[in-house]
């Protein structure tokens, strides 16, 4: 990831800098050099390398595909029957009882320690 300061302001940028550190000492010196005891409205912003770019798509891409496979499996007919089956209708009632314990164990061990 590289760093630049912008200064709004100024509408200056600073040259891009390898870690955030170098770039506020940028800022630092361009607020006194140029803005002396004044704050102004400035940032310093991330700018994303190659490999940024290409792992935030593939992962938007994934998040895609697996929202539309989710609608889809939730329309399909053979999910509706295994919903309104007697095994799966138990299997969530003894899923939830085992939550269930949980929960209470954990109270019952946080008021005993």
């Amino acid at each position: 990831m590289r760093y630049v300061h912008y200064c709004v302001p100024c509408d200056a940028w600073s040259p891009e800098r390898s870690d955030s550190y170098q770039a506020t000492a940028d800022r630092d010196e361009h607020r006194h050099r140029d803005h002396h005891p004044l704050t102004p409205r400035d940032r310093i912003e991330e700018i994303p390398g190659p490999l940024d770019i290409a792992a935030s798509a593939l992962l938007s891409g994934l998040g895609r595909a697996a929202r539309t496979g989710v609608r889809r499996a939730a329309k399909s007919k053979a999910l509706r029957q295994i919903r309104g089956s007697d095994y799966w209708q138990q299997a969530v009632r003894m899923l939830a009882i085992g939550v269930g314990i949980l929960v209470l164990g954990a109270v019952i061990l946080r008021h005993l320690g």
